[in-house]
């Protein structure tokens, strides 16, 4: 399951959290120039998400509310030819091979998360995976009259010190992982078990993403369900998630590294790149 290599320091810095706060106010992408420093590894411009103290819950009850914000991050994968499409076959899960696999590009991604306030905050740090196929929306599992956020492809923890910054690394491990829970759960929707049993609604999606869960690792429950196949990631969404209004932001940047030779759009292309796919993923709610 995918894990996190987190960052060994955080530092204070003031002037860089005043810098930073118009970033806040806006919520911004910022579009620096990408660069590669090889024709087959690119450096994408960074981008930036932040949550403001102003913006509404996304989800509350009588025990807790639930502050999220997100935005797509499209990953610069070329789109298969006319002749490359009609070439792929028909497989399972996904109805027809994929033209991107998981292993044809190396992902790496870097965070530098912000808290911007005087006290100390504690925010998730979510990534929902994207293929070609299907992009997944985890949803939220209902128990009775309660209900919460089904876990995210990548979803961690970190508590921020007072105007701070912590940076970290999700690492091409971290991202294949997260390839193979996608693929995964997409097994699991095309042959769900049933809706009545132990294992119905959102338990074995869950378990795929959870932490713990490592494909390398045999799980009786998950592993039958892993496709042979594993259709590679093309973006994601990234968001931050809080239990109360606080002022945090996080930039990231991605490095790839084209293993195959012709599976990323040279710097500077106006072809599009695949972008997100048309069908959600989103786990059954539960009971």
């Amino acid at each position: 399951m995918t894990t996190t290599t987190p960052t060994t320091t955080a530092r204070v810095d003031d002037a860089a959290g005043r810098r930073a706060l118009p970033l806040l106010l806006t919520a911004i992408v910022v579009a620096a120039p990408a660069c590669a420093s090889q024709e087959d590894a690119q450096v994408t411009p960074p981008v930036v998400l932040a949550m403001t103290d102003k913006i509404a819950p996304f989800y509350e009850d009588d025990e807790v509310k639930l502050y999220q914000v997100s935005l797509p991050v499209s990953l610069p994968m070329r789109r298969p030819t006319d002749g490359e499409r009609a070439a792929l076959g028909k497989e399972a899960p996904y109805g027809r091979t994929p033209f991107f696999k998981a292993g044809d590009v190396r992902v790496t991604v870097r965070f530098t998360l912000s808290n911007l306030d005087a006290q100390a905050r504690t925010v998730e740090l979510l990534l929902d995976p994207w293929n070609e196929v299907v992009r997944y929306r985890p949803g939220l599992a209902v128990a009775g009259e309660r209900a919460a956020p089904n876990p995210s492809g990548i979803d961690r923890y970190f508590v921020l010190p007072p105007r701070s910054r912590i940076e970290g690394i999700l690492t091409p491990d971290d991202m294949r992982e997260l390839a193979i829970d996608l693929a995964t759960a997409e097994a699991i929707e095309a042959k769900p078990p049933p809706a009545d049993g132990g294992l119905g609604g959102p338990r074995l999606y869950n378990r795929a993403f959870d932490v713990q869960n490592r494909s390398t690792v045999f799980d009786p429950l998950i592993t039958p369900y892993i496709p042979p196949t594993i259709a590679g990631l093309v973006g994601f969404d990234l968001g931050l998630r809080a239990r109360g209004p606080m002022n945090v932001a996080v930039e990231i940047v991605v490095d790839l590294e084209d293993r195959v030779g012709d599976r990323l759009l040279p710097v500077g292309s106006t072809e599009k790149p695949f972008g997100p796919p048309g069908r959600s993923l989103t786990p059954p709610a539960g009971t």
